[in-house]
């Protein structure tokens, strides 16, 4: 009988590594020589204080920028009995070993925080807790990886002895979706609209759901759509107003052609800040529609004007069909359209799927996220850089960005 030749333990406090040799033991005398013990299937492993994986498959888009960005987000579970630090991440191309990301230092800690407080970033990891990388990989060559390595390395906690564990490792190959994001028509009109929470980071990237004992993060692409007028404003007059942005009542079209399979109507238009309970899966973004546009794509349009969803389920739709207009029901931080693409028929029960525009011209980027909303609570003139702006093809707006979007059926 063969026992097992290591056995790792964890123990309170401590990890130890035990390792038993025992001999080949021989039932009955024989002149023939012992079969060759079989191939050790543990040979060149090794024990990792991390357990990695990936929360979707890693999938790729062309930002307005003119890079090709790859998003997804790593998973981390740590298995010591003590803290852990983070300390780098690498992530590198499975064929060619070529580095793609080095994250250490302050971008690790803002790429990353436990999956249960995602707006707080650390590279702490308590025992058993799961941290998230949350990755945008933005790379100058347009050629797409089939396949990614990730390197870590992580500090040794105190009263853990180092030997017996790699502290730094590199982590099975992950398959890359290399299909291009799908093409798809504006799902708004005009001049002056900003994008905001767009990929890849802030409040869509980091809004998983924990549903039926997994995590769905449907909101992944998803983008937020404000108008501002002519002086770059988000609003004039009061407010707390839904009717003082130029947002609300603005027309929403559909991005492609294709089947409805939800239609909700009849929630109320909120004013911002207007208290609420929080969101279910069921009634997660207030008026909607939900467009099957093929291919296991689902466009999601999201907080829509009350009793303005023109279309119903199992109603076939063309591209540039005028299917609602923008409101603020189910949500109180303003009226804005949400929009996304993913792969279920739902606002937070599904996976978030990239997606590029055909057409629109990029006309200046705001401040960052966390600066910009002070504006909407003042409705005074947002800050606008106008570098790099231009006619933008097959791309996909970023998370600063604002673009006008071509006439649609003629129409503004």
């Amino acid at each position: 009988m063969q026992l097992p030749a290591a056995v790792a333990l964890f123990t309170r406090g401590t990890f130890v590594i035990a390792v038993a040799v025992v001999g080949l033991m021989l039932g009955s005398c024989s002149a023939a020589s012992p079969p060759a013990p079989p191939p050790d299937p543990a040979a060149g492993q090794q024990v990792t204080p991390l357990l990695t994986s990936t929360l979707s498959t890693p999938r790729w888009f062309t930002g307005s920028d003119g890079r090709t960005h790859l998003a997804y987000e790593l998973m981390l579970t740590n298995v010591v009995p003590a803290a852990v630090t983070l300390n780098t991440v690498e992530v590198h191309d499975a064929d060619s070993g070529g580095l793609l990301i080095r994250l250490s230092g302050d971008a690790l800690r803002a790429a990353t925080s436990l999956a249960a407080s995602a707006e707080e970033p650390t590279v702490t990891l308590p025992p058993s807790s799961v941290g998230v990388v949350w990755l945008d990989i933005a790379l100058d060559n347009p050629s797409v990886p089939g396949a990614i390595t990730h390197r870590l390395a992580v500090e040794p906690p105190p009263g853990i002895p180092a030997d017996g564990i790699a502290w730094t490792f590199t982590s099975p190959a992950v398959e890359v979706d290399r299909r291009p994001p799908v093409v798809i028509g504006a799902p708004l009109a005009g001049p002056r609209w900003a994008a905001l929470g767009s990929c890849c980071d802030g409040p869509h990237r980091r809004a998983p759901y924990p549903i039926d004992g997994r995590w769905y993060l449907a909101q992944r692409f998803a983008i937020d759509f404000n108008q501002l007028d002519p002086q770059n404003r988000p609003g004039i007059g009061d407010p707390l107003a839904p009717t003082s942005f130029p947002t609300f009542g603005q027309p929403v079209y559909a991005v492609s052609d294709g089947t409805v399979v939800a239609a909700v109507d009849g929630n109320p238009d909120l004013r911002v800040n207007e208290a609420r309970a929080e969101p279910t899966p069921e009634n997660a973004g207030g008026n909607r529609v939900v467009v099957d546009i093929g291919d296991g794509r689902f466009a999601v349009y999201a907080h829509l004007h009350m009793n303005s969803v023109s279309v119903r389920v199992g109603e076939r739709v063309t591209r540039g069909r005028h299917i609602a207009d923008v409101g603020s029901s189910g949500t109180t931080g303003g009226p804005h359209l949400h929009f996304q693409i993913s792969d279920r028929p739902s606002v937070v029960v599904a996976d978030g799927l990239p997606y590029v525009f055909d057409s629109f011209e990029l006309t200046g980027r705001t401040p960052p996220l966390s600066e910009v909303l002070k504006y909407y609570d003042t409705l005074a003139p947002i800050p606008l850089s106008v570098g790099d702006i231009g006619d933008r093809r097959d791309q996909l707006p970023l998370g600063r960005d604002v673009v006008t979007f071509p006439p649609i059926n003629g129409g503004g």
